[in-house]
């Protein structure tokens, strides 16, 4: 059935099917189906569909392309390793890039398969004759420019010229659309025709309403278990006979589960989808804060604690690779503050109503677990965005990327991680110990809450302005040295002359730590050239980062217990705000981004 124009999607595999049964195998025994057209035509979701349809091996050029400007060399490269070698009967593979050192890597083996889809840029060219059947796909020239910069970012739009270029050599030298068996127009709705439900988009997946109201319902509990625990540290204190070093585990739990956990929360979300893996991570959030609620036993203090704590790392380490994924890349910035705002809304508010909280139900404990109630409703919200993403297929825009691989050899990877650490450890400290400090200056434990939720509020507007300033100028060191000055000042202030000005000095401090913070998390995004690049520079950022600042609540309580006064905690966070400051000067714009 040469050059068939399919506009159903659900008739291209009987097409395929046929046309496999007509002309058998033409790579030696293997089948070769070949996926082809200009970048941003859908070829990598079209080829999911068909690969899962047939029980086929898929293939994507993109992993063998040879830089931004060798896809003439690649299109050589992978027939010769690829196509001959089925030919000649012998093990295939296919060439790879080294993105960090610009240079050709090691040939990845191919697994031996009967029935294999190769799709990409130059798929027809590499398959050549040996292809048993040949899927155009396009789209006009504007949309295809959109979805490739929605799917790749900033990095590919400076790259998108030279790229178009080279499909345009390749394709004028090497058999197109004229040759196809099939031809697919992914401009035109593929299913009935019918407009989309509400809540979702013409592709069947989540709208963005529904998702930006999902990213904020989760974020919204991303905080509260480490906030809402500080202000009431008197009675645990006084309770449970805790040292200050194990109440300092109660924050320092949380966040080494963020740090050690992340690896594995990539991981988990490449096997089954990142909308699935948030909410297993909301249900771990909630029965974790519930599970505090029980009693006044040590054991349920910690291990809800931890299971919590297990919950948001699997959702914070994967948050980033939904904003780079679903928001356009001019507005990462925007996104991340919409989720630093609910993430420092929460915040502040477990600071400033828990010790209220726990009057009112009547004991501490109490108090803790009623977040859990919190998360029980986020998961609620975000259910619609979890649902939807399945109900469209669950199916990546962009190439598959089944690396576990953590981008260690990164330098850039390396400077974004060191600051987070600092950043991060200054944070916790800060959280841990700010609300302490005051009660011993004589301070009601509901004043200090109180004091704790304003610096924690500070961060609900900084965390949002910050990121935003990113989208504006044109080197985002300038709001990080700001807000590390502003840091500086405020941890001083505490050290110094804490009842001089103490809500002043917590304004300065939350605001700093808000944009500090929300700036890094931009930068995870920025600094990827993939969503699947974005989940992994954020493990690696999060395994270095929170292992280390973990180790901050607990120190400080140290520091606290061996000297007998909060003081010299500041003095200690005012000199590493100093060093943030330091590391925030390495991160510029033009870094080589993170693959």
């Amino acid at each position: 059935m040469p050059n068939d124009a399919v506009t159903d999607l659900d008739d291209l595999t009987p097409v395929v099917r046929r046309l496999l049964a007509d002309r058998g195998p033409r790579a030696g025994a293997v089948t070769v189906i070949a996926v082809d057209g200009p970048s941003g035509s859908g070829k990598t979701t079209l080829a999911a569909d068909l690969g899962g349809d047939l029980d086929a091996l898929v293939l994507h050029v993109d992993d063998m392309h040879q830089g931004w400007t060798g896809l003439l060399e690649t299109v050589a490269l992978a027939r010769h390793s690829l196509v001959d070698a089925w030919t000649r009967g012998e093990a295939a593979s296919h060439p790879t890039w080294d993105w960090e050192d610009s240079v050709r890597g090691s040939d990845r083996a191919v697994p031996q398969a009967d029935l294999v889809v190769l799709e990409g840029v130059g798929a027809f060219a590499i398959a050549g004759d040996a292809a048993t059947a040949r899927v155009w796909l396009d789209a006009p020239a504007e949309v295809r420019h959109d979805r490739s910069l929605s799917r790749d970012g900033e990095v590919f739009a400076t790259h998108w010229d030279v790229w178009a270029d080279q499909e345009r050599q390749l394709y004028a030298a090497s058999p197109v659309a004229e040759d196809a068996d099939v031809r697919v127009d992914t401009d035109v709705r593929v299913d009935t025709g019918e407009a989309a439900a509400p809540g979702h988009d013409a592709a069947g997946g989540p709208s963005l309403t529904l998702l930006v109201a999902g990213v904020v319902a989760v974020a919204l509990s991303m905080r509260t278990l480490m906030t809402s625990v500080p202000p009431l540290l008197p009675q645990i204190r006084e309770d449970l006979g805790l040292s200050s070093v194990w109440l300092g585990v109660l924050t320092t739990l949380p966040v080494l589960c963020m740090g050690l956990l992340a690896p594995a929360s990539a991981r988990l979300g490449l096997r089954l989808g990142v909308a699935r893996c948030i909410s297993i991570a909301m249900v771990a959030v909630a029965v974790g804060n519930l599970v505090r609620g029980f009693g006044h036993e040590v054991f349920a203090l910690y291990l809800g604690t931890f299971c919590a704590g297990a919950g948001i790392a699997l959702a914070g380490t994967l948050l980033p690779g939904v904003v780079k994924s679903s928001f356009p890349a001019g507005r990462a910035g925007l996104a991340t503050g919409l989720q630093m705002l609910a993430m420092m809304g929460g915040a502040a508010l477990a600071a400033a109503v828990t010790v209220p909280l726990a009057a009112a139900l009547g004991d501490w404990n109490l108090s803790l677990g009623f977040w859990g109630l919190v998360a029980v409703a986020g998961l609620l919200v975000w259910a619609p965005v979890d649902l939807a993403v399945h109900r469209g297929g669950d199916h990546d825009q962009h190439p598959p990327d089944l690396s576990h691989r953590l981008p260690w050899r990164s330098t850039t990877a390396w400077l974004v991680a060191a600051y987070l650490a600092i950043q991060s450890w200054q944070f916790y400290s800060s959280l841990a110990w700010l609300s302490p400090t005051y009660v011993s200056h004589g301070w009601s434990a509901q004043d200090a809450g109180l004091l704790l939720s304003v610096f924690t509020g500070a961060q609900f507007v900084s965390g949002l302005v910050g990121p935003a300033l990113t989208d504006r100028v044109g080197d985002w060191r300038i709001p990080l040295v700001g807000a590390g000055l502003c840091g500086v000042v405020g941890q001083a202030g505490i050290w110094a002359a804490p009842e001089a000005a103490p809500w002043v000095w917590a304004v300065l401090l939350g605001a700093a730590q808000g944009s500090a913070f929300a700036i890094g998390l931009v930068l995870l995004v920025r600094y990827a050239v993939s969503p699947a690049a974005a989940a992994r520079f954020t493990a690696m950022a999060f395994l270095v980062s929170y292992t280390i600042a973990s180790m901050g609540p607990t120190t400080m309580g140290a520091v606290r217990d061996l000297t007998g006064s909060y003081s010299v905690i500041w003095l200690v966070l005012a000199f590493l705000m100093v060093a943030q400051v330091g590391a925030a000067l390495t991160l510029k714009p033009g870094r080589a981004p993170v693959r």
